[in-house]
């Protein structure tokens, strides 16, 4: 044999030393069914002739035959423990409240029959000091020690969660009795009453032969089972430790080996067993570091290509999951040299897509079931649409939906929109008050699937929740329980961690692919274990459980210890047999994972002779530096420059805000008037400044559309019809409001703002009322402006949109409104267009601006204009008027401008020399100097700037 020093095939060996060609009668029971495999498979190998084999099983399987009982599952369990509990308690909380402290019970009753504790000891040792004082004669004086420490911190003084607690305990014997008794009524039981009742019944165990091989720690009823056996003389046990951690009380893998070394009974077959293998300075450990999962499983790939192409290929190669979430990337990612891969492992369905998908499905018709008229908004149905594969929606009709969702920036559907948009979902939340009944929608979906378009995983999966939903249905009714829909939810996502796909692979041939548990007893040349992290393995071992620490000391119970020694176990193991072990883990810190190595590898690093090499891979994401970025006046950058003068092909108007982009970043401008790279639009649910602004104006216009004079009476008329001119301003921008369509909280905080400023904007017309209302926003306003270029005289077209023009006698106004910070102040002309001036004020360069326009555009007319801007921060105050005013610095006295014609001359001035710096080919587009404006800039990331 190649490797006469592995596990299973040494007890192979032996098996056919010993019995020769007799060993039909024989019982070997291992951990798990996957190393019988492998052992039948080392035992064939030394026979050339067929002979009958021994009675390969699990410990689990070979107590099971023994009796006439069915192992009941997760499910039937949590139904019959509530309907137990409700017996006792008819006025028991519902059954989504129960859950997680019924989870707790069926684990810690679990543990108690596979300890054999007697229940009604450990039960009454909760209830009172005095109790403990008169029941524990049986405990050593050491135990009674432990439990009294822990109780005189406990009972002095109980508040309500203690006495609450107490009350809970003092039912818990009463419980496990009803419990019991009603799984007997179906013939079921659960696995730790199996074992208790093996013990307590079976009387011939000394006249079996068995040999039990590979196990670590064992429960007090399997340590029994095993004792009794070994009584007759017929029967054996073998372990597979190693000197390394045995000898070491520091190591934990020991734990339990040390603790049976000390055993009359089990204590020379340990002492029979320990070999010297794991502490070789012929091993090799390589540990790569990676980014993430992929980062993980891409480096792995590396490694099996070079595995595959040498000459012993991947027959001797393990991959281990530490995570087993991994395993759907990886076989989706493996690469074209490994041509067979055999997984082994209960791979938990929680990790997967279709589970991640019925899941959502779930919440979502929770959430309508609580608010019966609540609609579907956008992401929900979109975090959905992105299993569409799933649904059996094809990509053409997820992106008509989010074309027709950005369009009208719809961010709420009714269900009826739903099922003209995505009839799949509407069939999936078609209306029910009934869990049951949406079971059976469930169950009735998954049927009508068509399978032979889902992947294997997803296939595997969908089988297993359609088994699961009708089994829900099926319990629900058997034992009584009205399931509500936040209870399927709960035990929804407590099945995908207890379902598990039994995925196993063959054991000759190609990759192998295994989860932690699945690795007992087996040996590898070379093993890769991908996302050794700490937190992965081990995983964290706290437990929640209605015995508290102390108490499961004293009674022998499993605790965080033995699952921390367990782990250990599992690890150190491997290395009895591995050469090469290759190591990968995570380091990155993500969600609740850190970037830590485990703990295992770096005790292994500090304290054994075993080689390492270390690499590190890095996915060079790494941002390119900012640089400067100048964009010249040439090329086609000048021939759609000058599409903004007049008599270019396909012209172009220059608007206000477009100048007041060049003077703020003129590279800004180039990206945006030159290149044209707009922002991507997108549905909007909260309400940004400048889309509250465009409602606002949009209200006004609804207001006074139609009316030319404005008189007290026409405003006390127009503050009837706000409501309505508010929200058609709503529906202009596509928001949704109004009867027959939600409204969300923040939407109607903000119609309530604009229904607020327009009645200030009413309030103040009434003080100038009456007057007359020249033009709205409707009215564009053209002018070809005239400069000097380089190349001679040119026109600039220009074009504004103004809010407001009235007139009132032999004065107009021209009206601006701002719901933001804007300012009615401003120091002087020049710094109008300084982009490097904190003083720049924005609002009155686009007010002059305007003023500019309309006188343009009325040459004959010689009566004044007044530029007003009606701005929120002003517009409450009684004294309000709206006037523009140039103040310098803390200069009291302030220059109101009843006229645009005071500050024309200077304003034509800069604005001429404004425009002849835009097309001025000597002068480059560039980046601002203030980063500060960079912070909220759409092209942020060309710039790589802030």
């Amino acid at each position: 044999m190649s490797h006469p020093t592995r596990f299973l095939q040494s007890l192979a060996l032996r098996c056919k030393e010993q019995f020769e060609e007799n060993c039909g009668a024989l019982h070997v029971i291992f951990p798990n069914k996957r190393a019988g495999l492998y052992f039948a498979s080392y035992l064939a190998e030394y026979y050339d002739k067929p002979v009958w084999s021994p009675v390969i099983t699990s410990f689990e399987s070979f107590v099971e035959e023994q009796q006439d009982k069915k192992l009941a599952d997760e499910l039937q369990l949590s139904f019959i423990l509530y309907k137990a509990y409700k017996i006792l308690v008819p006025s028991a909380e519902p059954f989504d409240a129960f859950l997680p402290w019924g989870e707790m019970i069926l684990k810690d009753f679990n543990d108690i029959d596979n300890y054999l504790v007697e229940t009604e000891h450990i039960f009454s040792v909760i209830k009172s000091q005095k109790e403990l004082d008169d029941s524990f004669q049986f405990l050593s004086e050491e135990d009674k020690k432990i439990i009294q420490g822990f109780w005189q911190g406990f009972l002095p003084e109980p508040d309500k969660k203690q006495t609450e607690f107490i009350k809970t305990w003092s039912i818990l014997d009463r419980l496990y009795v009803q419990f019991n008794e009603l799984l007997a009524e179906q013939n079921l039981i659960y696995k730790g009453r199996l074992f208790r009742d093996f013990c307590e019944q079976n009387d011939v165990l000394e006249q079996r032969q068995v040999w039990f091989a590979g196990f670590n720690a064992l429960t007090k009823a399997e340590e029994q089972i095993i004792k009794g056996c070994l009584a007759g003389g017929n029967s054996d046990i073998f372990w597979e430790i190693d000197q390394y951690y045995y000898q070491n009380e520091f190591q934990e893998a020991g734990l339990f080996f040390r603790a049976y070394g000390q055993d009359d009974v089990l204590g020379p077959s340990i002492k029979r067993d320990v070999i010297e293998q794991l502490n070789s300075p012929d091993k090799r450990i390589e540990l790569v570091s990676a980014p993430l999962k992929m980062g993980q499983i891409m480096a792995a790939n590396q490694k099996l290509d070079e595995l595959a192409a040498s000459p012993e290929g991947l027959k001797d190669t393990l991959v281990i999951l530490a995570d087993e979430s991994y395993l759907p990337n990886l076989l989706d990612k493996l690469p074209a040299s490994v041509s067979k891969v055999n997984v082994t492992m209960g791979w938990s369905i929680g990790h997967a897509r279709f589970y991640i998908l019925m899941q959502k499905i779930i919440a979502l018709k929770l959430s309508l079931t609580h608010h019966q008229n609540r609609q579907l908004n956008y992401k929900e149905i979109l975090s959905i649409l992105a299993f569409n594969d799933l649904l059996g929606i094809d990509k053409a009709s997820v992106d008509a939906f989010v074309a027709h969702s950005t369009e009208n920036n719809r961010f709420y559907f009714s269900l009826q929109e739903v099922e003209v948009l995505l009839p799949v979902l509407s069939q999936l939340l078609r209306p029910t008050d009934e869990t049951n009944e949406f079971l059976q929608i469930l169950v009735d979906y998954i049927h009508g699937l068509d399978m032979s378009q889902l992947q294997e995983l997803d296939k595997s999966v969908a089988v297993a929740l359609h088994a699961t939903f009708k089994r829900l249905a099926q319990a629900s009714e058997q034992y009584q329980v009205a399931l509500q829909m936040v209870s399927l939810l709960r035990l929804f996502k407590k099945l995908g961690n207890t379902i598990k796909l039994p995925f196993t692979g063959e054991i000759d041939g190609g990759l192998q692919v295994m989860g932690i548990l699945e690795t007992r007893n087996l040996s590898f040349t070379n093993v890769l274990i991908l996302g050794m992290n700490e937190g992965s393995w081990p995983k964290d071992s706290s437990q929640s459980s209605f015995v508290p620490y102390n108490i499961r000391k004293a009674f022998d119970l499993p605790t965080t210890e033995h699952q921390d020694a367990m782990q250990a176990y599992l690890f150190y193991r491997l290395l009895h047999s591995t050469e090469n072990l290759w190591v990968t883990y995570n380091n990155i810190t993500e969600f609740n994972k850190n970037g830590e190595l485990s703990r295992y590898i770096q005790q292994l690093k500090h304290e054994s002779a075993i080689q390492f090499a270390e690499a590190s891979v890095m996915t060079h994401v790494q941002a390119e530096p900012a640089h400067e970025i100048t964009k010249t006046k040439e090329g086609e950058a000048l021939v759609q420059l000058k599409r903004y003068l007049l008599g270019s092909e396909n012209p172009r108007r220059l608007s206000p805000s477009a100048l007041n982009t060049y003077i703020d970043c003129s590279l800004k401008f180039y990206f945006k008037y030159i290149e044209e790279i707009y922002e991507p639009k997108e549905i909007k649910e909260d309400i940004d400044p400048s889309l509250l602004g465009n409602l606002l104006h949009t209200a006004m216009e609804y207001l006074y559309e139609g009316t030319t004079e404005l008189t007290t009476d026409t405003i006390a008329t127009l503050e009837n019809e706000i409501e309505t001119a508010v929200k058609s301003s709503f529906v202009f921008h596509k928001l949704e409001v109004g009867e027959g369509q939600r409204t969300i909280g923040r939407q109607l905080i903000v119609l309530e703002v604009v229904k607020k400023f327009v009645v200030e904007i009413l309030r103040a017309d009434g003080r100038y009322a009456p007057f007359d209302i020249l033009a709205l926003e409707s009215t564009d306003y053209l002018v070809d402006y005239p400069i000097e270029t380089m190349e001679g005289s040119a026109k600039v077209a220009l074009k504004g949109v103004i809010d407001r023009v009235d007139q009132k006698n032999q004065h107009i106004r021209i009206v601006d409104y701002k719901s933001g910070r804007d300012e009615r102040d401003f120091s002087g002309i020049p710094e109008l267009i300084d982009g490097d001036s904190a003083n720049r004020n924005k609002a009155v360069f686009q007010l002059f601006y305007y003023a500019m326009l309309y006188k343009e555009n009325h040459p004959d007319s010689q009566l004044p204009i007044q530029p007003l801007m009606y701005n929120s921060k002003d517009l409450y105050q009684r004294d309000f008027d709206g006037q523009i005013r140039q103040k310098k610095g803390t200069d009291r006295k302030a220059r109101t401008i009843m006229n645009y014609q005071e500050v024309e001359e200077e304003f034509r001035e800069v604005l001429e020399g404004l425009l002849t710096e835009i097309f001025n080919t000597s002068v480059n587009f560039t980046q601002t100097d203030d980063t500060k404006k960079c912070q909220y800039c759409p092209y942020i990331q060309i710039c790589r700037r802030a």
